[in-house]
């Protein structure tokens, strides 16, 4: 495959894990074409028989992200500059709604563990197989079913609260 491909195949869900996880839009662009640069730098060392292609990708984008927080010297999700993920042909009434039901997910979200944040981001922004995310994290696939549950179940949580 060529980078061509795997940047129109892969870069949703690679911009989509990391907003999930960052929280910042902004941030999630810069750090999602470092990890294309790194992926075009360094096509020619995957090797198939050591790892999924996912796999390999998503090590650089967890290296990428803990690389760019690292240079900012960031110690805390920023929820900055986020800005409202609506569709712009709804109605004014529709896009307040929507705006804050993504906020209160954002702020169920940030009170998660950095762990049940990044296996939510796995599973829903990069539309990662169990399986996969575990050998990402070095943990089993049952594991990360465990884990998902029980962030979802919170996140259930922290939203119904919010609504009562």
């Amino acid at each position: 495959m060529n980078f061509e491909d795997i940047f129109d195949k892969y870069f949703d869900k690679v911009y989509k894990f990391i907003n999930m996880k960052t929280l910042n839009h902004m941030d999630a662009e810069d750090i999602a074409l470092l990890v294309f640069e790194k992926v075009h730098a360094n096509l020619d060392t995957y090797s198939s028989s050591k790892s999924s292609f996912e796999t390999w990708l998503f090590s650089i984008v967890r290296n990428e992200i803990a690389s760019f927080y690292r240079k900012k010297q960031i110690q805390t999700v920023s929820m900055d500059a986020t800005g409202p993920l609506v569709d712009t042909d709804q109605s004014p009434e529709k896009i307040v709604e929507m705006t804050d039901i993504n906020s209160d997910l954002k702020l169920a979200l940030a009170k998660l563990s950095d762990k049940e944040r990044t296996i939510i981001a796995y599973k829903y922004g990069a539309d990662m197989k169990n399986t996969d995310i575990g050998d990402l994290l070095g943990i089993s696939s049952a594991n990360v079913g465990v884990v998902l549950f029980r962030a979802l179940k919170k996140l259930k949580k922290e939203l119904q609260k919010d609504n009562l």
